[in-house]
């Protein structure tokens, strides 16, 4: 008769195996899409994502649930972000989502409006500021700057922190 405890290594040990062959299925993707969902059950929050690429060998379609689990918190705008962001990083597909699909909830979509890409795969910046309208006259200023060229030190903005905790992908 089979006890608790080695039921419970043997789900576990087959859980691993699972996450590591969906890790490795994933690895050799560069473009993947993914959906998630929330659902409370029993004042217990919970996190669904799938994801869906294409094999770039035989180029069918393939599936996978690398996630559903427990919220600790409510399920925030913020709460999501870190729960997708960490999902994410674990199961090493961060730039390899191309668009996440959910439903039109107003967390899921206040996440993605604070902490997700615009269409240039830029982090969206909530200020404002990159998004003003210029003045007819600051483009010839700025044709006229071009010609001088400035040298910079890349690894210094990569570094910077863009004030964004989190970094989801486009919606």
């Amino acid at each position: 008769m089979m006890t608790r405890m080695t039921l419970r290594s043997m789900i576990d040990a087959a859980s691993k195996e699972m996450k590591k062959a969906v890790i490795e299925a994933m690895r050799g993707v560069d473009h993947t899409a993914t959906t998630t969902d929330c659902r409370s059950v029993r004042r217990r929050s919970f996190i669904g994502v799938t994801a869906h690429w294409i094999d770039p060998d035989s180029l069918q379609r393939c599936s996978a649930a690398p996630a559903c689990k427990q919220l600790r918190d409510s399920h925030t705008f913020d709460v999501l972000a870190s729960a997708l962001n960490d999902i994410h990083s674990e199961f090493e597909i961060r730039g390899k989502i191309v668009r996440t699909t959910t439903d039109n909830g107003s967390n899921f979509i206040k996440a993605f409006q604070v902490f997700g890409e615009d269409e240039n795969n830029n982090a969206v910046v909530s200020d404002g500021d990159a998004s003003q309208p210029r003045e007819d006259g600051e483009d010839q200023e700025d044709q006229d700057e071009a010609e001088e060229v400035e040298l910079v030190v890349v690894s210094v903005l990569l570094n910077e922190d863009d004030g964004l905790e989190f970094e989801l992908p486009k919606h």
